[in-house]
């Protein structure tokens, strides 16, 4: 196979056919190559490095096509949803099983939500935010599981779908507590590969389970998975992953900078740029009481200052698709916002000035004896993090306003987040190949990420608005109204659509990803002797 580039993916993200290769072929070990440390394994983590291997060992009851965004059975054979929107009825597959000999049935399912709606206390295990306005689970049969919910909700049905929110698990993983189902070695799934062996933070080791035979619809085949084995390690250094492939060390590597994408190809590779559904990756504003952005007037001229295209030709690459919206490109019902995105450096300046914001003797700007300076921490779970913010760094001082740069490693951006010291705004992004996520992030019952210690009853009342309208055609308007109040009030700078670079070696064929880019293997095959 010749080298070659597939550019970042229009339309609802890829499953992705790597190249044609020919027939399909059982056997070979593929080593998968990350950047980021294995950690803290319990189900509602959405560490990067972590979903690449979970979601090849729990499943859920729905997939959701990458490529179209429809809805097909997987655990479920159908289901139906209630006229009212507040129950969702599953009907299971006959004969799934866990990894463990136990079947699949109503009453593990309702185990597995029950602890993601409500929480267990006595395990350590906090109610899931994803789980809004969870009812319960009744069970009329082992076939049927019926979900309720005390309001309705049009992005609900997407969450049985999603790797974070609704993996099934065995009654032995169930009945451990936090720390129990934080150890990878303690997941039992239905899923096609099987946990063979974990090395610390730095490495797992999946077999193929050979009775498997539920693949979700839209498989290119039924039965095993056709590889034997999936190594996966944690390799920091991008040179290394690169040239692990020429090497035959690695088959894939994950997070490409944009600066290697050329060797990859060169060498004989391809690049596979897949879109993250969901929202972009963005600068989200925290309105902490002491926050110089809690001035409206700021945030603004923050937007306009931002040039995302010079972000994209000096940091990035075409990989990465420019953002127009507050979701990604090819995510369900988003709105284009691209009026809110320009670059406008005067109307920045005219802003601050306006605001009360004078430029001092070094070019930086201060009110009342307060410097207008913003402490960035490099977020360490995007390979291109600091560069883009390096780039804004410069973009902002030209409107007379500092960044003062920081890359803490993982421990410690955690640490200093869950603090909120000096933090007033986060680079990150939720991803859910549904309009809803945004619920997620701004709502004050959910995750609040402004802080802000007056919940806007706006942004609530737009979120429950979107929420409670079936209507295709009508949430659509209702999300574009949410993400237009979002911009108007300067509470996110997008930096550009959240991608994952993969870089695969040429013997690689048929590699996947469900809706969000966390790597599918089951319908991965290997040339036999190829690298």
């Amino acid at each position: 196979m010749a080298g070659s580039v597939i550019a970042a993916l229009a339309g609802c993200g890829q499953r992705l056919d790597s190249n044609d290769g020919g027939t399909p072929t059982y056997g070979g070990a593929l080593t998968f190559y990350d950047p980021v440390q294995y950690d803290a394994w319990k189900p509602t983590n959405s560490l990067w490095s972590n979903s690449q291997v979970a979601n090849n060992i729990a499943e859920r009851l729905i997939w959701q096509d990458p490529k179209t965004g429809e809805y097909k059975p997987w655990l479920a054979e159908s289901w139906t949803t209630s006229d009212d929107g507040l129950s969702y009825t599953f009907t299971l597959k006959d004969g799934v099983t866990f990894s463990d000999g136990t079947p699949l049935d109503s009453a593990v399912v309702k185990r597995n939500f029950d602890q993601h709606g409500i929480g267990d206390e006595n395990r350590g295990i906090t109610k899931d935010p994803f789980w809004l306005n969870y009812a319960g689970t009744d069970t009329p049969d082992a076939k049927t599981v019926v979900v309720r919910l005390t309001e309705p909700n049009a992005a609900f049905l997407q969450l049985f779908s999603n790797y974070r929110a609704s993996s099934i698990l065995a009654n032995s993983f169930l009945d451990r507590d936090l720390n129990g189902q934080s150890d990878l070695k303690n997941w039992v799934g239905t899923g096609p590969f099987v946990v063979d062996s974990v090395d610390g933070t730095n490495g797992v080791t999946l077999t193929r389970r050979d009775d498997y035979d539920w693949a979700p619809g839209g498989s290119t085949h039924q039965g095993k998975a056709y590889l034997d084995k999936v190594v996966f390690k944690t390799v920091a250094e991008g040179g290394t992953r690169v040239g692990a492939l020429t090497t035959g060390d690695a088959q894939i590597a994950r997070n490409i900078a944009p600066y290697d994408e050329e060797t990859v190809s060169a060498g004989g590779g391809e690049i596979l740029a897949v879109p993250v559904q969901g929202e972009t990756n963005d600068l989200t504003a925290t309105l902490n009481e002491d926050s110089p952005i809690r001035d409206k007037q700021v945030r603004l001229a923050l937007q306009a200052a931002t040039d995302r295209k010079a972000i994209n030709e000096t940091a990035l690459s075409p990989s990465y698709p420019i953002p127009t919206s507050a979701l990604v490109k090819g995510t369900p019902l988003r709105a284009d916002s691209s009026r809110f995105l320009g670059y406008d450096l005067d109307k920045a300046k005219d802003l601050l000035d306006e605001a009360g914001w004078k430029v001092g003797s070094d070019g930086i700007r201060s009110k009342n004896g307060q410097r207008l300076s913003l402490p960035l921490r490099v977020a360490p779970y995007y390979q291109v993090s600091q560069s883009v913010l390096e780039v804004l760094q410069s973009q902002w001082r030209k409107a007379g306003v500092e960044i003062t740069l920081t890359s803490p490693s993982l421990t410690e951006y955690e640490s200093q987040l869950a603090t909120g010291k000096n933090w007033y705004l986060t680079q990150g992004q939720n991803s859910t190949a549904e309009p809803g996520v945004l619920a997620i992030t701004y709502g004050s019952d959910q995750q609040n990420s402004l802080k802000n210690p007056v919940p806007d009853a706006k942004l609530d009342s737009l979120i429950a608005a979107q929420a409670a309208e079936r209507d295709p055609a009508e949430r659509k308007s209702r999300i574009a109204d949410l993400e237009t109040y979002i911009f108007e009030q300067g509470y996110s700078i997008p930096l550009y659509d959240e991608t994952q670079v993969f870089a695969l070696a040429p013997s690689v064929h048929g590699f996947g990803t469900e809706s969000t880019a966390r790597s599918w293997f089951y319908d991965t095959w290997l040339t036999s002797g190829g690298n």
